[in-house]
């Protein structure tokens, strides 16, 4: 099985948003409540984010969090999961487990599933990009910036697979 460990090429391309930053909330829970309405399936990626929705009533098909934001201060999401799955993945890392698990919540049909990540939940876009299908509208934090909405296409699936290409394989 491989790990796949982020180079130093890959964080200065991973800095760089995927869709559009929204720091305005109510614009953002605006597009939010557009795609409940189209019955298109939300992800969301942070613990910030994850709260954020869930407090304006949007519970994601997906949560995918660590219960800590900027690496170690503690997030409190009061929220009763109704599955609740749980990963390894080292910080700078997309582990294998982590690439199998998303694959699997792809094909699934149960909604409001939590990914509790021990370590880091970052990088996590990519596979969720690589496996879930076009349409589906992924919401993750920029740091200090706001959140990104982005909505999986065929050309950013190009991309996502092109990105982990890039990644160091190490065997584990």
């Amino acid at each position: 099985m491989n790990n796949y460990i982020m180079t130093k090429e890959l964080q200065s391309i991973l800095k760089t948003p995927l869709g559009k930053i929204y720091k305005d909330i109510p614009e953002v829970f605006k597009i939010v409540k557009d795609i409940s309405i189209s019955n298109n399936l939300i992800i969301s990626i942070g613990d910030i984010t994850t709260k954020n929705l869930i407090e304006y009533g949007i519970i994601p098909k997906i949560s995918i969090l660590d219960f800590k934001t900027k690496r170690d201060i503690p997030v409190d999401i009061s929220y009763n999961f109704k599955k609740v799955y749980t990963v390894d993945n080292p910080a700078g890392t997309i582990s294998q487990t982590s690439m199998e698990i998303i694959k699997y919540l792809s094909d699934i049909d149960d909604r409001e599933v939590a990914l509790i990540v021990a370590g880091e939940e970052d990088l996590l876009t990519i596979p969720v990009i690589i496996y879930f299908p076009i349409g589906c509208y992924i919401f993750y934090g920029q740091p200090d910036e706001g959140v990104v909405v982005v909505k999986i296409t065929e050309e950013l699936k190009h991309y996502a697979n092109e990105i982990i290409d890039k990644f160091e394989k190490k065997n584990i």
